[in-house]
């Protein structure tokens, strides 16, 4: 990697005991020229931390990564969408949707930077489980794909270390080539997430702008909802 490239340093996860645990240097693609060195190495899928290197254990947001079974469709994920922005707009509580560049979708929740991994999964618990509760031929929080029925709500995608695709700049999946993670406008209408090719999403951009530009600027606090949950 050239030496003009930042790097983090940061402690791997993945060792099962403290002593096989070790540093990575990861590469922080914050330009254009970065970026590109990056598309060079054939990187396809550019997937990017919930928090930044300033603070890596306060995340920007918190997720609700929607899965669907192979029981159900698109359609039914964006119903589970819907009831998860119901369920924040009760709350207070701002939201931003995007496609996955699959077949899921994700709706981030920005927050200060002052709440840690566990509070956002423990916030991300209580809502996947009131609509899977509400909603059970629709919606579930079961993790094992052999147990479940309908669109997954996973909470277990907030954690330091895990990772989303990024909105436009190089998600395209590689099971899916050519297909980018589109961030959605206020009641946009989606049917179909193989719509959302490279050149319809820079399309996009061109078109509205950055749609996701509010998810690092908009600042929420996640104690009155958690207080109200509990």
């Amino acid at each position: 990697m050239p030496e003009w490239i930042p790097t983090a340093r940061i402690r791997s996860r993945r060792a099962s005991s403290r002593a096989e645990q070790r540093w990575i240097n990861a590469p922080l693609v914050n330009d254009e020229l970065a970026l590109l060195w990056m598309a060079n190495m054939g990187c396809i899928d550019m997937n990017a931390w919930y928090s930044r290197v300033d603070k890596l254990d306060r995340p920007d947001f918190v997720l609700f990564d929607l899965d669907p079974s192979p029981d159900v469709g698109f359609e039914e994920t964006v119903q589970v969408a819907l009831h998860v922005k119901e369920a924040l707009d009760a709350l207070g509580l701002v939201s931003f949707a995007k496609t996955s560049s699959a077949d899921g979708m994700h709706v981030l929740v920005p927050i200060e930077r002052r709440h840690t991994y566990d509070d956002t999964r423990r916030f991300a618990e209580i809502v996947a489980g009131a609509i899977a509760r509400s909603h059970p031929k629709l919606a579930t929080t079961q993790w094992s794909k052999a147990k479940r029925r309908g669109v997954l709500i996973d909470a277990n995608q907030n954690g330091e270390g895990k990772t989303i695709a990024s909105v436009v700049l190089g998600a395209a999946a590689a099971r899916r080539a050519g297909l980018d993670a589109a961030a959605l406008g206020r009641g946009e209408a989606v049917l179909d997430p193989a719509q959302f090719t490279m050149e319809v999403v820079q399309r996009r951009v061109e078109q509205h702008g950055d749609l996701f530009e509010g998810v690092l600027t908009t600042r929420q606090r996640l104690n009155d909802a958690l207080q109200n949950l509990a």
